[in-house]
């Protein structure tokens, strides 16, 4: 399946809370390239996240790649600096996808695995995750920590949108 977008085309991100059935954090980007079963989106330098579970919107200072994958229990892509030097790479552990008009959500399932730009990864976040594992379905839970290795692997190999390893920038300052 292509998601049913146009390059060019807006689309708000939404990642949601479960059990709660609360929107978590969102932001806006722009469609770049659509894939068979995945799309990539763009967010430009300074573009807005807005945290609804800590009452805050925040000027991004960076620019960003994301990459949607149909049934993937992960999406993700490269952080870039101005120059489009890659600083880091950030992929959520999520449910699939939904793909809506005007919008793609999900559910964030806590887990997040930082990779830097020489490939070197880092799983965070999973004493949240463990805390909120007896909440989720456990095909949610088993799928999840599946999706940790997964991406490792998408990294290693330098999947798209992965670019080859670069210079070690150290690790980027997260919200």
């Amino acid at each position: 399946m292509r998601p049913p977008y146009r390059q060019g085309q807006t689309l708000r991100l939404e990642f949601w809370k479960y059990p709660q059935q609360r929107l978590h954090y969102w932001w806006m980007g722009q469609v770049v390239e659509i894939r068979e079963g995945a799309v990539l989106l763009h967010m430009p330098l300074g573009f807005e996240f807005h945290h609804e579970s800590r009452g805050q919107t925040l000027p991004v200072d960076h620019q960003g790649y994301v990459a949607f994958f149909e049934g993937g229990w992960y999406s993700g892509g490269p952080d870039l600096d101005p120059q489009g030097r890659v600083l880091e790479y950030y992929w959520n552990i999520q449910t699939p996808p939904r793909f809506e008009p005007g919008r793609i959500w999900q559910y964030d399932l806590e887990l997040d695995v930082r990779c830097k730009a020489d490939h070197t990864c880092l799983v965070v976040d999973q004493e949240e995750f463990a805390a909120k594992a007896g909440a989720y379905p456990e095909a949610w839970i088993e799928s999840a920590q599946k999706a940790v290795e997964e991406v490792r692997l998408h990294v290693q190999e330098g999947r798209w949108p992965v670019r080859p390893a670069e210079e070690d920038r150290g690790w980027l300052k997260r919200l």
